[in-house]
């Protein structure tokens, strides 16, 4: 039986609106980009960017080793000390600490402390650092990278298949070729199909369709479709995974209540947790 739509411009219900700007593309990018950020808040946010917030020149005075503690961490299976001392400045007396790598001070010895004429709270020892690791652990920032590298060209797509569903005039298209990408999806191979369609000024165009679950793509010899008229190279496949929209008898879209649940949990999840660590180091969360 030949599927029939509402005419256009038609109704998106907002759980299908969801489904499509969180899908199954998009929810690797999630995935990717929240546990990359676990790594950028334990190392990239206490590293030392010294290099360029505390540039010279300084003041020099001498100061005192008041404890050292053993932080936990470690550099090239080296322990990272945090060093606090104190020193006096204009009869003021100041605290701070320091962090090392390797060899540890004692309590009560004495040390060269820099700090900044404009704002003498703003110290180091001369020859450590002014946090935990160094300026080297930004590789980690890489991975949250990657994760936004998927995430955003996923969510960019399912707003415009949200646009589409609302705004495309149906069409079908006769499948040309499907080829392996090198992509897997929950150890499941990632295929691009290509479709060939007759939009209504008569020209051939083609739509693009990727997805792990290709029988829904290849079931009919023609597979419906949705274009934009303005502009008929943007294209979505009807049955493409995961975000199949289904039809009421009189056209209209149908809901998809529970998968737009699913689909919010773990985005969610990655907002609710790491804005939370936001909010604690800004200072609005204590």
């Amino acid at each position: 039986m030949q599927l029939q739509l509402s005419p256009a411009p038609r109704r998106v219900p907002l759980s299908l609106q969801i489904v499509n700007f969180f899908n199954v593309i998009a929810q690797v990018g999630w995935a990717i980009f929240g546990f990359g950020m676990i790594f950028f808040w334990a190392f990239v946010m206490n590293a030392d960017f010294s290099f360029v917030n505390f540039r010279g020149p300084h003041e020099t005075v001498t100061g005192k080793v008041t404890r050292v503690d053993n932080t936990g961490a470690s550099v090239n299976h080296q322990r990272v000390q945090a060093n606090h001392y104190e020193y006096s400045v204009g009869g003021y007396l100041l605290t701070g600490v320091s962090y090392s790598t390797g060899g540890s001070l004692s309590p009560g010895a004495a040390v060269n402390i820099e700090y900044a004429g404009g704002n003498p709270s703003r110290s180091r020892i001369t020859g450590m650092r002014r946090a935990m690791f160094g300026p080297g652990v930004t590789f980690v920032s890489l991975v949250p990278l990657i994760g936004l590298a998927v995430l955003v060209p996923a969510t960019i797509s399912g707003i415009r298949r949200n646009r589409l569903l609302r705004e495309g005039l149906l069409a079908t298209g006769t499948l040309k070729s499907k080829s392996r990408t090198n992509v897997t999806v929950n150890n499941r191979p990632l295929y691009e199909l290509i479709f060939e369609f007759t939009a209504r000024d008569g020209r051939h165009h083609e739509a693009k369709a990727r997805s792990t679950f290709t029988k829904r793509l290849e079931d009919e010899a023609q597979e419906p479709l949705l274009y934009d008229p303005a502009d008929p190279t943007r294209a979505y496949m009807l049955d493409e995974a995961p975000a199949r929209p289904e039809v009421e008898p009189n056209g209209d879209l149908r809901g998809r209540p529970a998968a737009a649940v699913r689909s919010l949990i773990l985005p969610g999840l990655m907002i609710l947790g790491h804005g939370t660590v936001l909010l604690i180091k800004s200072g609005l969360l204590s």
